[in-house]
């Protein structure tokens, strides 16, 4: 069994059966937590059945943030016959949103498309709505979804895309709003048109330290719109691979744009060798003949003319990214993934349009 009830007080109830045992007073349960702890304060209620068929229930009460947080439970029942144990986990799965907005290149085609994306929820069943300036839209949506086994549970994700002429979304202030409706609540994104603003990109020397301490390198990436950027480090022209480890804030929204930072840890040792190390940032407001910016730096630059900042950046801004190269990785492919589909599906409408007028 999964969760049964969820109080006002904090706590919530799951529960346990099991069933085809015989005598009826024979079995026991035990509980333990995420640590392997065992649990007391739980309830067994007597068992049910007849002709050497029973069943029997266990409660346990836990809190409600142990719970969301997907912290499992296990649960044994056991006789003289042996014992069996099951492990409990949220059924119920808060997806992630994300809504992408139309490249520059679309936008000069004449369309607009808007994907957005819900990622590992449970149960299936789920809405996408969309509305234009406050107004539902209707028309032009498509709809696709699959499903991937994550131990007892099935996580879903589901793309809703909305394709609109340009002419409606090329006015300042205008807005998009995606509404993903799910069992576990509802989440809305908003995009409001701008145009886009190239980012302002600066790296930063590293602070004072001592020989054989950690360096940290950072890349400031400032003002930018859209929000989807990438960032990455090169060390004398070739990526950054073992030995080193970077990650990046999620996008920093101040006003109408957005911000990140991204910090590079090296050696003293290799910090001192007169590596060149350099910062790399994709975005899509960046002339179509550069694709990108670069910003580097080394040991030999003049000390005097660098901006040195004592920053102290939240925590919590990383808390979406883990801080080695497989959380850079998946964020990543998750922007990559959502721009190369956008950009197919309207260079596909695009075809189908020039088809029908020639061919019809």
């Amino acid at each position: 069994m999964s969760q049964c009830t969820s109080d006002s007080d904090g706590f919530l109830t799951i529960g346990c059966l099991a069933r085809g045992f015989s005598p009826a007073d024979s079995l026991t349960f035990k509980w333990k937590d995420s640590d392997k702890k065992e649990l007391s304060g739980f309830v067994q209620y007597p068992a049910f059945g007849r002709d050497g068929d029973y069943s029997k229930i266990s409660h346990l009460r836990v809190r409600k943030s142990d719970w969301d947080a997907k912290k499992p439970y296990k649960c044994e029942a056991s006789n003289s016959e042996g014992s069996k144990e099951t492990t409990l986990v949220p059924s119920h799965q808060h997806a992630d949103v994300y809504l992408t907005v139309p490249t520059k290149m679309e936008l000069d085609n004449g369309t607009a498309t808007f994907m957005c994306l819900a990622q590992r929820f449970s149960p299936k069943t789920y809405e996408f709505k969309w509305y234009q300036d406050g107004k539902e839209v209707t028309d032009a949506i498509d709809k696709y979804d699959k499903s991937e086994k994550k131990g007892s549970v099935t996580e879903y994700s589901a793309t809703s895309i909305l394709q609109i002429s340009a002419d409606k979304w090329n006015h300042p202030n205008n807005k998009i709003k995606c509404e993903f409706v799910h069992k576990t609540g509802k989440k809305v994104i908003v995009a409001e048109y701008a145009e886009p603003k190239r980012p302002s990109v600066y790296i930063l020397a590293p602070p004072e330290h001592k020989e054989g301490d950690k360096m940290t390198l950072t890349c400031y990436v400032k003002d930018f719109y859209p929000k989807e950027v990438f960032v990455s480090w090169l060390a004398d022209d070739e990526p950054v691979t073992l030995g080193y480890s970077y990650n990046t804030s999620l996008p920093i929204h101040n006003d109408k744009y957005f911000s990140v930072y991204s910090q590079l840890t090296v050696d003293h040792s290799e910090w001192k060798s007169g590596t060149v190390f350099s910062c790399i940032v994709y975005h899509e407001s960046i002339d179509e003949k550069m694709r990108v910016l670069t910003r580097s730096i080394d040991d030999n630059i003049d000390k005097a003319g660098v901006i040195n900042l004592s920053m102290t950046t939240p925590h919590s801004l990383y808390d979406a990214i883990d801080t080695d190269d497989s959380g850079i990785a998946n964020t990543a492919v998750t922007f990559v993934f959502l721009f190369l589909i956008t950009l197919f599906y309207s260079i596909g409408a695009t075809f189908v349009k020039v088809y029908n007028r020639v061919f019809f």
